[in-house]
């Protein structure tokens, strides 16, 4: 951790910290961090978008902000209109702006924008706003200057939150996938259900009238027992056509399984 930050901002940065990560709830994440950010920071606003990647546009998912500013959840923000925003997403860097129009919609006055990553790859934007007449400044002033201390506090929990956000949603595509895996497991058994049921009750319901002498003549019985052969024939088509597609399942998991194990290997052994 940053010796810039003091003891007691470390302390406070562990506790935020473990707080993120015991939720795998993007939505509570985002909500936890601008809440901790800014009431640790007294800032007048604090907002954080997702930054999907390549994208040229994103919005605001979660906010703090003190009254009676303006709120801006739900905005959509131009990364074109936001060149602070592109700064640093490039460079994973903090970026200050210490001056804005002074019809300035937001009444912001100071801005420290940091963005949240992994792997070096970025995933969010957290932007902290100093607005005119905040609790920060003085005589309706926010010409304070943001500290070092503060700066690097803002960018250790955006290393975190970046951390945080990636396993959240790693998570919640592998839930959302097996959940539909799951269901086109139930389409399958009751389409198959269906599929073996028909030719099964056929065959049942020809034989029935065979044993129970229902044949007007021997013609029609031969007919019945026919029948019952033909929707026996196509039975042992529909098994034999699930049990190759189970079998074709099962050789993709494990394709895909003994891929995943060798792309593991060449990482740890790679080619010189």
């Amino acid at each position: 951790m940053n010796q810039q930050i003091s003891a007691q901002s470390q302390k406070v940065l562990l506790q935020i910290g473990r707080k993120i990560r015991r939720t795998l709830d993007v939505d509570t994440i985002w909500q936890q961090t601008v809440n901790s950010l800014g009431q640790t920071l007294g800032v007048s606003r604090c907002i954080i978008c997702p930054y999907p990647s390549s994208n040229l546009q994103v919005k605001v998912a979660a906010e703090y902000c003190q009254k009676p500013f303006l709120p801006m959840l739900g905005m959509e923000i131009s990364l074109t209109s936001a060149p602070h925003f592109i700064q640093a997403l490039a460079t994973l860097e903090p970026v200050v702006i210490e001056s804005f129009k002074a019809d300035d919609l937001f009444q912001r006055q100071s801005l420290l924008v940091v963005a949240t990553a992994y792997q070096e790859q970025p995933n969010g934007i957290i932007s902290l706003h100093r607005c005119e007449g905040g609790s920060s400044g003085k005589g309706g002033k926010t010409d304070r200057p943001w500290t070092s201390g503060q700066i690097e506090f803002a960018q250790e929990l955006a290393d975190q939150v970046g951390s945080a956000i990636a396993l959240a949603t790693l998570y919640q595509e592998s839930n959302q996938r097996t959940q539909e895996i799951s269901q086109l497991k139930k389409q399958f058994l009751l389409s198959a259900s269906h599929e073996l049921r028909t030719p099964l009750n056929h065959i049942i319901g020809y034989l029935q009238l065979t044993i129970d002498d229902q044949a007007d003549d021997p013609i029609e019985e031969r007919d019945f027992i026919q029948e019952a052969h033909r929707s026996a024939i196509h039975l042992s088509k529909v098994i034999s056509n699930i049990l190759d597609y189970i079998q074709l399942s099962e050789g993709c998991q494990t394709h895909a399984e003994l891929d995943a194990l060798r792309s593991k290997e060449k990482q740890k052994f790679p080619h010189p």
